[in-house]
């Protein structure tokens, strides 16, 4: 796989996974601005400042489920659906490998024991009103 690996459906993007050692000169955001979720790897020299601010609430039209989750350790398998559950991309994620659901489904089945992280926005309102599963009756 490339450092970035953009999964689209048509003009969706439904997933973007990310390698370990992804270059970056600076700033390099793999996202789109109009995407739900932003992603940016930032690479910095010692003494580099982010000048002090605060972000303003920006009221959101939409609100998509999207995920991030990081690999800190393991390896795990990542199939990615459409809207329809059409198999749209397979991926072996490892311990430094990052990834973003942005649309359609997902499923990750761990290859080894494995810690991730996984952001997403809040708040959650349980599975039930979150989810809806590919094999549900």
């Amino acid at each position: 796989m490339d450092a970035v690996r953009v999964v689209r459906n048509g003009d969706q993007t439904l997933a973007i996974f990310m390698r370990k050692g992804l270059p970056v000169e600076g700033a390099r955001f793999v996202t789109s601005q109009q995407d739900a979720l932003q992603l940016g790897l930032f690479d910095r020299p010692e003494g580099y400042r982010v000048a002090a601010h605060r972000h303003l609430d920006v009221l959101a039209e939409k609100r998509v489920g999207a995920e991030f989750l990081y690999i800190e350790s393991g390896e795990v398998q990542v199939t990615v659906f459409d809207d329809v559950w059409q198999v749209m991309a397979e991926e072996t994620v490892r311990a430094g490998d990052a990834l973003l659901f942005l649309a359609g489904g997902h499923q990750i089945e761990m290859l080894k024991p494995t810690r991730f992280f996984e952001v997403k926005q809040g708040p959650y309102p349980g599975d039930a009103h979150a989810k809806v599963f590919r094999d549900a009756s």
